[in-house]
């Protein structure tokens, strides 16, 4: 619309010019223009050129303006495209996360539960080897009270007063044999074996063996490690049965022999003792030094 104004506005100055100046005859015939009307014209081409300048721009003025409008009809296009893929994307990461929240909490309950249940069984077992215990326990103060009432003549102290009897004679007998055998040059079979069977059964087996056994265990546990230990050879092994109470047993392996920078000879040997099925370990270790031929617990 602009355009039209500016050709109409420049219409209207090229009519008004026209009519107002008089033509001058040429000798052609064609009327000449005057000075004043070749001014007039210049004037008016140089506005019309100003004119149609500014009206082209305008027009790119205006070009200008719808590119940068549908530019940015454009980038908000995209940008709306953006913003509901990131939506998209964010609620995707949601609905991952709450699964795998979902999944943490189903695996801490399956936990709780089977510690829960492992809780209760360990309970259980408790109370059942808390029982098995005391019947054991119970058997056990049964068979004592039945070996005394079987032999009355044996009195509380009689185990004790044996032992220290058999300690007494083994010093005197040890060191009267210990002395025949210096006599002969060497040690003789027999007397080891008799200076073997001799030796105090505290010398033999230990306090957590002990503690377990009466006096005629006690011995034959003594007995089983002396004749594992005369053997002298690693895996040896020596089994043993109370005759006083049932389901009591024992053994006696040597695990280890070595000979150390002092000339000591020394054995390891493991104690196992079953009572009502319940086993002790006891391993020890076993010592001759020169020149007795005894081995002692050290």
């Amino acid at each position: 619309m602009k355009r039209s104004l500016i050709v109409a506005g420049f219409a209207a100055i090229v009519a008004s010019a026209l009519a107002g100046a008089p033509l001058a005859a040429t000798q052609s015939g064609k009327p000449v223009p005057t000075e004043e009307e070749a001014r007039q014209k210049a004037g008016m081409d140089a506005r019309y050129q100003r004119l149609e300048a500014e009206r082209r721009a305008a027009d790119a003025a205006r070009e200008a303006e719808r590119l940068r409008y549908e530019q940015s009809v454009r980038d908000a296009e995209a940008a709306r495209l953006r913003y509901e893929a990131d939506l998209a994307r964010n609620r995707e990461a949601a609905a991952r996360h709450q699964r795998e929240v979902e999944r943490a909490n189903a695996r801490r309950a399956e936990y709780d539960r089977r510690m829960a249940e492992r809780a209760a069984e360990q309970s259980a077992e408790e109370a059942e080897r808390a029982a098995r215990r005391a019947e054991r326990d119970a058997r056990r103060e049964r068979g004592r009270t039945e070996s005394a009432a079987a032999t009355p003549a044996a009195a509380p102290g009689s185990c004790q007063e044996r032992q220290q009897r058999d300690r007494r004679r083994g010093r005197r007998v040890g060191g009267l044999i210990g002395g025949v055998a210096g006599m002969v040059g060497g040690p003789a079979g027999g007397a080891a074996g008799l200076v073997s069977r001799i030796v105090p059964v505290g010398a033999l087996i230990g306090e957590a063996i002990a503690s377990l056994l009466d006096c005629d265990e006690q011995e034959k546990a003594a007995t089983a490690t002396e004749t594992a230990v005369e053997r002298g050879v690693v895996g040896t092994t020596e089994t043993w049965t109370s005759e006083t109470r049932p389901g009591v047993t024992g053994s006696s392996t040597v695990t280890a022999v070595e000979r150390t920078a002092g000339g000591e000879d020394c054995m390891t040997v493991t104690d196992v003792v079953i009572v009502d099925g319940e086993e002790t370990r006891a391993p020890k270790r076993m010592c001759r030094r020169p020149p007795t031929n005894r081995y002692v617990r050290v």
